[in-house]
């Protein structure tokens, strides 16, 4: 029927390895009274667990009905506690808040027996052990050997094939002991009994069969049996054991009556800590959701710069506006103030050249700045060659040349087309789309309007949809002295918008290879014209404005992605007279004449638009919010202590520290007046869940116990907390609509 075969067992804890049986084999017969006996730590518990199934064995086989266990789940395990096993304990374990009928009705309930069927079970095994006059008392109205009687009561109310019985008499005197044992020798006809006891008299006067243990090893068996007899009956399928919901809240209502005031108190406490943290949570996320915004949008508009040629911009606005000290002069004459000197002596001494390249590969392996980053932006010394259909040139713009300024001036610092932000997330957080969609490839644009659909003349002169012969003719009129007309407001429809398409000329597509040496064909507008009409397609797939409430500073002009930054470089790199250039670095392939310098080199390089993507001209972070951008700070002073070289290390300019550090103290306020909040509500939460631990763990461990000996599952243990924690949360959401209703009551209605 059972047979236990070379079980071992090691517990393992921190630097220790404890084994508790080793190689352990035994066979039981179908009914007979076995005491197991040895010293304390000989593994009697250990071997008395296995078989009951509360403990797993860690290497060997228990055989049940010739039926491995070797591949039994929690819900076989559990089933076979419920069905098969009955557990008395030396402490009785019987759940003091409930009745002797209830302790024992306990085991049926988790087997699914109706009410009815439950209670004349447990009456009828209660009268076999002599209980039938105390089925309505409560544990602590028993003696001692009552109590050990409700205990084997509660183990065979289900019939179970086997009895565990863990020193059931070690709390008892030896009258009572007597009584117990006779119990158990009379059952032991009927089915096997297992006993962990340390009293061999008793082993030796009730029982048919004694093992003894020693250090996790049988030592002695006085009746061996060897199997051979068995008469294996077919095993039986029992039921899964479930417990219902119903009898959770029983049970955790019953615990939770013996408690009255302490119930109610802690309800009393879960209301008000309800409506707090309620509170206190609604008003700390919406504070906390819009800093978020605030500095987003601010960090996206002002990330930490780090350029190939860094000027440190703190210290020339220092040496600009920081001229405090003050020297005794002659009052009859006025003295010059030396500020340029110094201006020009910081800027030319403090300009730097960044290893971007070195720098972007720490970058990508750096899991820690990405973090605190929302993007990180490569930007490369290359601009976009934009032409309209009919071959006006949108980028860079040539518009303000009719003004006479150069081209380096030529957006006055507006940037008309710029690259999208990399995080989709951010993106979409930052804009919402008025028509069409985000760009998702390289030819693709969306044209980003103001929050009121509006874009600036500037803008509509530049990207071609005004006609700047009209704004020509304009400068013209007031040259001469007349008066300056004002134009009507225009309006473009997003079909008009979404039909805009331009064409995009690689740098190095301007040069000519003539057999000798590349010519700059800039000027033939007959080739001009040819190289557009075959440039790639740029196309404008959305319009997008910013989201209500952003911050961000490009509102107006035409976005492109990473995507497209990375194909232009790509294909000028593949281009021949790139080819040609980077395989004779030596020769001018413009004057076919060797060069004097490295720089010369680098510098047609550029002209042509050779770039290499590890090697950016500008990295753009954008912080997640101030926090963040002072653990980049440090990351960035990591890198730096790293190199043993001056020239090694980095230099980068800081705008929100130069232009918005007041910003930062204002949220650190706002910090500490959400951290106060907080720490009410989490004041409030503490003391709610040290009661609710105190309650469900402490006081509930034995009960705990209990019912998973009897079978529960860890589900069914789960469903009691949840139950109780139902039972008090409800009490408090009561208790707070209550109070509520009562302080918003108005006496006069």
């Amino acid at each position: 029927m059972l047979e236990i075969k070379n079980i071992t067992k090691i517990y393992k804890t921190e630097g220790f390895t404890q084994k508790a049986l080793d190689n352990v084999s035994i066979n039981f017969r179908k009914s007979e009274f076995v005491s197991i006996l040895g010293p304390s730590g000989s593994g009697k518990t250990t071997l008395l667990n296995i078989v009951g199934g509360l403990d797993k064995y860690t290497s060997g086989n228990l055989i049940i009905n010739e039926i491995s266990t070797k591949k039994y789940k929690d819900k076989d395990w559990d089933s076979y506690r419920n069905h098969r096993i009955g557990f008395v304990f030396q402490s009785y374990n019987l759940i003091p808040h409930q009745s002797v009928l209830s302790n024992v009705e306990l085991a049926l309930t988790l087997s699914g027996i109706g009410k009815k069927e439950r209670k004349r079970r447990a009456i009828k095994v209660l009268k076999e052990v002599g209980l039938s006059d105390h089925i309505n008392k409560r544990p602590n109205q028993l003696s001692g050997g009552q109590m050990q009687r409700v205990a084997i009561a509660r183990a065979l109310i289900n019939n179970p094939d086997i009895l565990l019985a863990d020193e059931p008499t070690g709390a008892l005197d030896s009258e009572t002991s007597i009584q117990i044992m006779n119990l158990l020798k009379k059952i032991s006809k009927d089915k096997l009994v297992i006993m962990v006891t340390h009293n061999p008299e008793l082993a030796k006067e009730y029982s048919s069969r004694i093992i003894s243990l020693k250090d996790g090893k049988v030592t002695d068996d006085t009746n061996p049996y060897n199997g051979e007899e068995i008469f294996y009956k077919k095993d039986k399928k029992y039921k899964k054991t479930n417990m219902t919901f119903l009898t959770a809240l029983s049970l955790s209502l019953n615990n939770l009556m013996t408690k009255k005031g302490r119930t109610l108190l802690t309800a009393f406490a879960g209301s008000i800590g309800i409506i707090g943290i309620a509170l206190i949570l609604s008003l700390s996320t919406g504070v906390n959701n819009y800093i978020k915004k605030v500095q987003e949008d601010t960090l996206t508009s002002y990330p930490l710069m780090i350029q190939k040629n860094s000027i440190d911009t703190s210290s020339l606005m220092s040496s600009f506006l920081d001229k405090s000290s003050k020297t005794e002069h002659d009052n009859n004459f006025v003295y010059s103030k030396d500020i340029m000197t110094d201006m020009i002596s910081t800027m030319y001494s403090g300009v730097t050249t960044n290893n971007l390249k070195e720098f972007k590969k720490y970058i990508e392996n750096n899991k820690e700045l990405k973090k605190y980053s929302n993007d990180i932006k490569y930007s490369y010394n290359l601009d976009l060659q934009i032409y309209t259909k009919d071959y006006l040139k949108v980028n860079p713009s040539n518009m303000m040349d009719m003004f006479g300024f150069s081209n380096q001036y030529d957006t006055g610092g507006i940037a008309i087309f710029s690259e999208l932000s990399t995080n989709k997330k951010l993106l979409n957080s930052q804009y919402d789309v008025v028509k069409g969609r985000m760009p998702n490839d390289y030819n693709e644009l969306v044209l980003i309007v103001d929050d009121n659909n509006e874009l600036s003349d500037y803008v509509l002169y530049s990207i071609g949809l005004k006609d700047q012969k009209e704004l020509q003719e304009t400068m013209k009129n007031m040259m001469m002295g007349e008066e300056i007309k004002e134009f009507d407001q225009t309006k473009f429809s997003y079909d008009d918008i979404l039909s805009l398409e331009y064409k995009l000329v690689l740098n190095s597509d301007y040069y000519e290879y003539d057999g000798d040496v590349w010519q700059d064909q800039t000027n033939n507008l007959s080739y001009l014209k040819d190289i557009v009409d075959n440039g790639i397609a740029l196309k404008v797939v959305g319009i997008i404005k910013p989201s209500e409430g952003s911050n961000i500073s490009v509102t107006n002009g035409v976005g492109y992605t990473k995507m497209l930054s990375d194909y232009v470089i790509n294909k000028i790199n593949e281009s021949e007279i790139a080819k040609d250039q980077i395989n004779n670095p030596d020769i001018n392939i413009f004057t076919n004449d060797n060069f004097k310098d490295l720089e010369t080199y680098e510098g047609n390089l550029n002209k042509i638009g050779v770039m290499d993507l590890e090697d950016p001209y500008i990295i753009n972070i954008y912080p997640k919010d101030f926090e963040s951008k002072d653990k980049i700070e440090e990351i960035i002073k990591s890198y730096n202590d790293s190199k043993e070289s001056e020239i090694d290390k980095i230099e980068y300019t800081d705008y929100v520290g130069l232009l918005m550090s007041s910003v930062t103290t204002i949220v650190n306020v706002i910090g500490y007046v959400l951290i106060a909040f907080v720490s009410i509500s989490l004041i409030v939460s503490s003391i709610m869940i040290g009661i609710i631990t105190y309650i469900s763990v402490l006081e509930r461990t034995k009960e705990i116990g209990i019912l998973r000996s009897i079978g529960a599952s860890k589900k069914d243990i789960s469903r009691v907390f949840n139950a109780e924690t139902f039972i008090v949360g409800l009490t408090s959401g009561v208790i707070g609509i209550i109070l509520h209703i009562l302080l918003l009551h108005d006496p006069k209605n």
